[in-house]
């Protein structure tokens, strides 16, 4: 059977790129520019797609375009503890240095792009924010609107409403993607020489931080269209390697996310303070790492609950925050005010020891030129292992998009199996055929229980075989009764059979990890293995079972230089 009779349309490119976000822009334009045939597929519209959609007020500044891999090993490793430290002990540290030397580079792209990096004055405006190192306060409140007309400008072919599948492979290369469009229901074929996934993290596995009532499903913090895990579950379904799945987020957060962006607490040198519930200033805790201090609050109850104060924060920086505001949360004004809530002088309620997203140490594992092990697949942005962030998304599609012409050179043209193509649409056809069924919110929701239940932070291994034994549960009885009533709905089934690939997945990575080590902690493995030292965690498909690997994380070439462009 040929193609056209499978589908309703298809596409041929060079390049298909999975996720109109702060990566996969960039990523787009880059290769048009460079003269190839670029397909863009975004299930939302491009214009305010992802999490930076409503605006982001931060961006990573620029390290020396000269400094040498040893000196800049040695500068984050002087960040200690922080999310660059974090990146690198997670992931390949070519790219990350790749990355944070062609900041400068990155700017002046962006410059070109429309996006501008510059404040209202004209001028960029250095910060030091929250996690030490080199950052540029930006006012990107419409950067996606500016990106999405410069992709438009390049050429750039873009699928909106278009919900990537699952991956096509032959003879282990990615050849392209099936996909639905979300409001007409057209089932469509991509072929592609390569294949780049820019679709984010994963949170929607847990309940988002607060609040928890059922009509609050998707209040997340970042956008919840772009944390369905939809890149990781193609890609670990496609062969691809997935990293550190084990390993989920955890920490401060305000209880009222709403009222206070938590990303503007800790403010350019001046931070907040944190109290005990009667009073007492107490230091913070960092990853699984407890100090004494908050041991011996512990136990004498006044652990919880913890609360942070802005009020020592002086009024310039109030003013800067308000900034921020403006450009991520500018509803936090309105609640506030509506709620009586003075952010200058009230105390916000904080949650800890809670785990609430998967993301910066887990994802599809790259190397340095952000290939995965899946010849003609690559990921960038929040995907990586490693990756999060504005500065990890825009700069690394900006990379791949500009190196794309020399990797599409070595890959072969796109062979379509037929009958993968024809599997792959009645998988995603069926919920449309099921009339009184499971609404995917409802087995969505369960998921999220078993996650928050069974895994969360504190994990042992007769919480996660429990975990395990529900999950295959829902699988087997409730997966397949997933009902559709429209393309719409159809697009949410998808959604929850990808949440349920990376949950599976991150519980037996939690399992198989049988020690406690930064934010993976076993009650009943509370040591470190030092056998496991300077090593990471890998998942991936092998006979249709979860396989997981320790092997020595890629150490930095330090022959590595800014390249000229």
């Amino acid at each position: 059977m040929a193609l056209e009779d499978i589908a309703d349309r298809v596409f041929e490119t060079d390049m298909l790129v999975v996720g109109g976000g702060l990566a996969g822009c960039p990523a787009a334009i880059k290769a048009a520019e460079s003269g190839l045939n670029v397909i863009l597929a975004e299930k939302a519209k491009t214009d305010r797609s992802g999490s930076a959609g409503a605006g982001i007020d931060h961006f990573m500044g620029p390290f020396p375009e000269d400094m040498t891999p040893a000196d800049w090993l040695k500068t984050i490793k002087e960040l200690t503890p922080s999310v660059l430290n974090q990146k690198t002990d997670f992931a390949d540290p070519n790219y990350v240095y790749r990355i944070y030397v062609h900041g400068k580079w990155t700017i002046n792209e962006f410059e070109r792009l429309g996006a501008s990096m510059k404040w209202t004055d004209g001028e960029l405006r250095p910060i030091r924010f929250m996690m030490g190192g080199p950052f540029l306060r930006v006012h990107w409140n419409n950067v996606k609107p500016d990106l999405a007309k410069a992709v438009r400008k390049s050429g750039v072919n873009v699928l909106e409403r278009t919900m990537i599948i699952d991956l096509l492979t032959h003879n282990g290369n990615v050849v392209g993607a099936t996909a639905i469009n979300s409001r007409t229901g057209e089932y469509i074929v991509i072929k592609a020489k390569a294949v780049v996934i820019a679709t984010a993290a994963c949170s929607r596995v847990y309940n988002p931080e607060t609040p928890t009532h059922w009509i609050y499903k998707f209040n997340y913090h970042w956008c919840p269209a772009s944390v369905s895990g939809d890149g990781w579950a193609m890609a670990y379904r496609a062969g691809a390697e997935l990293a550190n799945m084990e390993m989920a987020g955890r920490g401060y957060r305000a209880r009222d996310d709403k009222v206070l962006s938590w990303g503007n607490v800790g403010n350019e040198g001046i931070d907040s303070k944190r109290f005990t519930w009667d009073g007492e200033e107490r230091t913070r805790r960092r990853g699984f790492q407890k100090n004494t201090r908050f041991d011996k609050l512990e136990k004498e109850g006044r652990d919880d609950p913890q609360y942070v104060s802005l009020h020592a924060i002086p009024e310039d920086f109030h003013k800067r925050i308000e900034v921020a505001y403006v450009d991520e949360r500018l509803v936090s004004f309105k609640i506030a005010e509506d709620r009586g809530f003075n952010p200058r002088t009230h105390w916000y309620e904080l949650m800890d020891n809670r785990a609430n997203q998967l993301h910066i140490p887990p994802g599809i594992y790259v190397d340095g030129n952000f290939q995965t092990n899946t010849n003609g697949l690559f990921a960038i942005g929040d995907t990586m292992a490693g990756g999060h962030g504005s500065s990890t998304c825009v700069t690394s599609g900006l990379l791949v998009g500009d190196d794309m012409q020399k990797f599409i050179i070595d890959l072969p043209e796109p062979e379509i199996d037929e009958a993968q193509v024809e599997s792959q649409k009645q998988a995603a056809m069926a919920p449309l055929t099921v009339k009184d069924g499971t609404s995917p919110l409802e087995l969505e929701s369960s998921i999220r229980y078993i996650c928050d239940r069974y895994i969360g932070v504190s994990k042992s291994e007769g919480k996660l075989r429990e975990g395990i034994r529900r999950l295959r549960s829902l699988r087997k009885k409730f997966l397949p009764q997933l009902m559709a009533k429209n393309p719409h709905e159809q697009m949410r089934c998808l959604e929850v059979r990808n949440l349920m690939d990376i949950a599976e997945v991150h519980i037996n990575a939690s399992l198989s990890r049988t020690e406690s080590r930064q934010d993976h902690e076993r009650i009943d493995y509370p040591d470190q293995n030092p056998e496991w030292d300077g090593m990471l965690s890998f998942q991936y498909l092998k006979d249709d079972e979860m396989t997981f690997e320790m092997r020595k994380k890629g150490t930095l070439d330090m022959n590595l230089r800014v390249e000229k462009r």
